[in-house]
């Protein structure tokens, strides 16, 4: 029984489709890779997305040493604010 469970798990992750859309942590990732040749560190990645993405669009932001432009679009209602 346990057998036939692994057998339909793996087929099922075999059939699931391929790779999604990039989330934020990869966008900011790609960003200071392309700008600055450096990865982010895994303790400073929650830290480098809020900065990436809570700024005004055209806004030069530093992550990790590295200054990219705001990640977040322009545009769209923004509740609160």
């Amino acid at each position: 029984m346990k057998r036939l469970l692994k057998v339909i798990v793996v087929l099922a992750l075999l059939a699931w489709p391929g790779r999604a859309s990039a989330g934020k942590v990869d966008n900011v990732k790609n960003a200071v890779r392309d700008a600055c040749k450096q990865e982010i560190p895994i303790e400073s990645m929650v830290t480098a997305v809020v900065r990436a993405y809570d700024c005004e669009p055209g806004q030069d932001v530093t992550i990790a040493g590295c200054k990219i432009k705001c990640l977040k679009s322009a545009g769209g209602n923004v509740v609160g604010k």
